[in-house]
């Protein structure tokens, strides 16, 4: 709400966090052609930053958007949005070839797409000029070759009269070249109503209409059939269920599709697993048949004894679910897992990539590979080295100079030591290998826990691996456990306590080190 965040910034800008902030970030620019597996911002104590938009340009860069800003001191009033960083990173040499801040009070909530009709790129989204007390449509141009925006040269028109509110995740450039933007707007009489348009990208209005209240707020929009062209919005509802709402290329409703958040329940045994549709919650088109990817629970006795992430594949026409894939790094129940990213690529591969949070606050980005019948062809646990903890992630599919698809992944991280709040990027190939590492992240196609262990050290391996050898090695660097088969349960009972490096040797020769504590 620009209004109200206009005084709090003009009252902030008295405020010394904020200057500091200003030129905290401006200094994170200074970075330009540095290796890139961990930029470090400036810690700036009342701190915010998450990541909005990503794209890979036509040249193979690879554009962020990282949201800057301040916590407003008063819970029910939204952050201060400091500005927007741009970042252009290149996937062959992972440094940042340029960047730039945009200073920035509306909602960090636009379009960040390739011009779909001529070079270059563009941004797009809808603002509130309280001047003239109206929301407009603003669309900026910016080449390949750099991020320079010359602002008067935006598109710049006419939305609606008064003041209508922006949505994460609410624009998109659909099969047609056309702009679709989502808005919500006051109603007279209390509620919102959702309105979709439709833009060119010269800014003419090509069609516009207000969904019904029960499309309020949902998630997202993306294109469910290119031919006759159709839209899909979803959104979890009442009684556990997830909604899909199918719209034509009017915005008209055309059916709404009910998947029940039961993926399995036992009339007779109190055994059940279920969904649980949120904010992490991903669906994705796949002829048919719609794909679900969100957090479950299994319950034994009405009591949680699992959860994990599951992707389950449905009929459209019939919802019955057709397939199911369940991922649990660490057995038994811990604290939570939520999707990050969720593609369909070219081929029919899917790109998974979530994050599993541990009770103790461990946690892990974990990107896999599914091919269209479920089965996993690799998985890859990554983290940053050291004293480094990995945060929020986002990705998506990004093509080589060879046109293999990959995932390019990029997320926020904390230096433990110092709470010093930074960025990372990596690139995982088609095959799982990493695209440019440099050794501050590390990934790794296996995972181990529990570490601290007191017993017994248990292991996964992605599918695509076949472990040769485990050995332990002391402080002073003696060999003091070889395992050769049974690599699954590793029993270290008979160690004295103290901290260890794990050294796993695969089939084709390639090995990896951990640091493991036995208590």
């Amino acid at each position: 709400m620009k209004g109200p965040q206009s005084r709090l910034i003009q009252k902030h800008m008295e405020n010394r966090k904020y200057i500091f902030a200003l030129f905290f970030v401006m200094s994170s620019l200074m970075v330009r052609g540095q290796d890139m597996n961990f930029i470090p911002f400036h810690y700036i104590g009342d701190y915010i930053k998450s990541f909005e938009n990503m794209m890979q340009q036509r040249d193979g860069d690879i554009l962020t958007t990282v949201y800057i800003g301040l916590d407003s001191g008063d819970p029910q009033l939204p952050p201060i949005n400091v500005g927007d960083v741009f970042y252009k990173v290149s996937p062959s040499s992972l440094t940042i070839t340029d960047s730039l801040f945009v200073a920035d009070t509306a909602a960090p909530y636009y379009l960040f797409a390739q011009d779909p009709r001529g070079e270059g790129n563009i941004r797009a989204n809808i603002e509130y000029i309280e001047e003239s007390d109206s929301t407009f449509l603003r669309i900026s141009h910016f080449t390949d070759d750099n991020l320079i925006i010359n602002h008067d040269e935006d598109i710049v028109v006419p939305v609606c009269e008064g003041h209508a509110y922006d949505q994460w995740d609410g624009h998109m450039v659909d099969c047609w070249g056309d702009l679709i933007m989502k808005y919500y707007k006051d109603r007279p009489e209390g509620g919102y109503d959702c309105h979709v348009v439709r833009f060119d990208t010269d800014g003419t209005l090509k069609h516009e209409a207000v969904l019904p209240q029960s499309q309020n707020w949902i998630g997202g929009m993306k294109v469910y059939k290119e031919s006759p062209l159709q839209y899909w919005q979803w959104k979890g509802i009442v009684d556990a269920n997830l909604a899909i709402y199918v719209i034509d290329s009017l915005f008209q409703l055309n059916n709404t599709i009910i998947i029940n958040k039961m993926l399995y329940e036992d009339p007779v045994e109190p055994i059940q697993e279920r969904f649980v549709f949120d904010n992490s919650t991903c669906i994705v088109p796949d002829g048919d048949d719609v794909l679900v990817v969100g957090p479950y629970t299994r319950y034994e006795d009405f009591i949680v004894a699992e959860t994990g992430l599951a992707v389950a594949r449905y009929d459209i026409r019939t919802m019955q679910r057709k397939n199911l894939v369940k991922f649990d790094e660490w057995q038994g129940e811990h604290a939570e897992a939520w999707c990050d990213g969720f593609q369909k690529m070219s081929d029919g591969a899917l790109y998974l990539l979530y994050t599993e949070c541990m009770p103790n606050y461990t946690a892990e980005e974990i990107a896999i590979k599914i091919d269209p019948d479920f089965n996993v062809e690799w998985k890859r646990y990554c983290e940053l080295a050291g004293k480094y903890n990995l945060g929020a992630a986002f990705c998506i599919p990004t093509k080589d100079s060879e046109m293999n698809e990959g995932m390019a992944i990029t997320g926020s991280s904390i230096d433990l030591k110092t709470y010093q709040p930074g960025i990372f990027y990596f690139f995982l190939n088609h095959d799982g290998t990493v695209g440019v590492n440099d050794g501050g992240i590390e990934v790794r196609p296996y995972c181990f826990y529990p570490n601290p262990t007191q017993d017994m050290l248990r292991m996964q391996f992605s599918p695509d691996v076949q472990p040769k050898q485990i050995e332990f090695y002391d402080l002073q660097g003696r060999l003091v456990r070889t395992q050769s088969k049974a690599f699954k349960s590793i029993d270290m009972s008979q160690l004295p306590t103290g901290t260890y490096t794990l050294r796993v040797t695969m089939e084709d020769g390639k090995t990896y080190a951990d640091k493991v504590v036995k208590e």
